[in-house]
């Protein structure tokens, strides 16, 4: 078999943790799933302490970063909100409860999901304030959206990605609309 890349080794990394969850990601298991030696791994990663870093860093990237970048090359807050909206439908909600998991089990997994949770959320208060939210209001929206797009998550069945697909628009995941029926409300208030 061929020699593996970095990027070989955290895809079947990331597909591991999603089937089996994080007491899988070792050493005996990776190289099963690749058929390959250990000296393999360490020849691209000095221990597993720095493969579930590097493992860490590239969900990052892939599932929250990547789909940022991806909304901002949109115009309008609408667009960036379809496009994101989209994205985030679109990941693998096993990854995304493997990933949490692990963080409550291991200090380095929780520092990297906090930080996520804060850049997810403050890159939805970021749309809410350029839909002309108040920060409070555009903090309470984002912070409300992605309590559910979580919760949501949670949802286990057959078919969780068309459930999860189903649902978020008839939550109309905040914007524009969620900041429209807040000015209502305060308006009414």
């Amino acid at each position: 078999m061929a020699r593996r890349t970095e990027a070989d080794w955290i895809a079947v990394g990331l597909d591991l943790l999603a089937e089996h969850g994080h007491t899988r990601l070792t050493v005996a298991d990776l190289c099963a799933r690749c058929g390959l030696t250990k000296g393999s791994l360490y020849h691209h990663y000095p221990d597993m302490g720095a493969f579930r870093t590097a493992l860490l860093g590239a969900w990052r990237e892939r599932n929250t970063e990547r789909l940022i970048a991806q909304a901002e090359r949109e115009t309008s807050t609408e667009e960036k909100t379809r496009v994101l909206d989209r994205l985030a439908q679109a990941l693998d909600l096993r990854l995304e409860r493997a990933v949490r998991n692990w963080a409550a089990h291991d200090t380095a997994a929780r520092a990297v999901v906090q930080a996520v949770d804060c850049q997810r959320i403050d890159y939805l208060v970021r749309l809410c304030r350029e839909e002309g939210g108040s920060a409070a209001d555009a903090r309470d929206l984002a912070a409300l959206t992605y309590a559910m797009y979580l919760g949501l998550q949670q949802l286990f069945g057959a078919d969780e990605q068309a459930a999860l697909r189903r649902l978020m628009p008839k939550v109309e995941f905040v914007l524009p609309g969620g900041l429209r029926a807040t000015a209502t409300t305060a308006e009414r208030e």
